[in-house]
């Protein structure tokens, strides 16, 4: 399973809330960054991204020269810019729920929170990096889908008849709920031939429902 603590960004780049906009503008441009979180004595108060700031430093071009000088003097902190209304992930989230959150809010990266404190970042970029690794373990693998029943034990004894077969589990996933019938196990496998494994589960008392190597 892929989760948010193997590929979220965990050196952190941060700024106070009194940080100067321009100085956080300049930080993000120094380290190729589009996101400073905002932390006060430990504690996460918000979130400035690039387009904050560019919004901050460069004011309507309707606005009269009166107002771009007003605009100009009157922003001067990230905190007054800042997002406090954050949309956060635990480490043990998994990456496909947390594409989600960001392709519904429509924001460029997740903040990643545990016990409370600030511990990563996962931006989009990480996001597709996860997906393209993701799409290369599936050409190079192969899977079988099988009904497990209501064996007791029954996952721990697929796990350990494939292992016996010198079958590497990559992942497992199940089917969504909304699914008709009886769930389904999909597990993910180094490329190998199937028909033997196939042969050994069913007699083993599992319905594989498909194969492919």
């Amino acid at each position: 399973m892929f989760i948010v603590d193997k590929w979220m960004s965990k050196n952190v780049i941060t700024v106070p809330p009194h940080e100067k906009i321009i100085d956080a503008f300049e930080l993000m441009q120094g380290r190729g960054i589009r996101h400073l979180p905002v932390i006060e004595n430990g504690e996460l108060r918000g979130l400035v991204t690039d387009r904050d700031i560019r919004l901050a430093l460069i004011p309507s071009p309707l606005s009269t020269p009166e107002d771009r000088m007003y605009h100009l003097g009157a922003l001067e902190r990230v905190d007054e810019i800042m997002s406090t209304d954050l949309i956060t992930v635990a480490p043990t989230t998994t990456v496909e729920e947390a594409a989600r959150l960001i392709a519904k809010y429509k924001i460029g990266a997740l903040l990643v929170v545990g016990e409370g404190k600030l511990v990563g970042i996962l931006t989009a970029t990480d996001i597709l990096g996860v997906f393209i690794e993701m799409l290369e373990t599936i050409e190079s693998s192969s899977r079988l889908d099988i009904v497990l029943g209501d064996k007791p034990g029954a996952l721990d004894e697929v796990y350990r008849l494939l292992h016996s077969n010198q079958s590497k589990v990559i992942s497992v996933s199940l089917s969504p709920e909304e699914t008709v019938g009886p769930p389904i196990y999909s597990f993910r496998i180094e490329r190998t031939a199937v028909e033997p494994l196939v042969r050994k589960l069913e007699k083993a008392g599992y319905h594989v429902v498909q194969a492919l190597a």
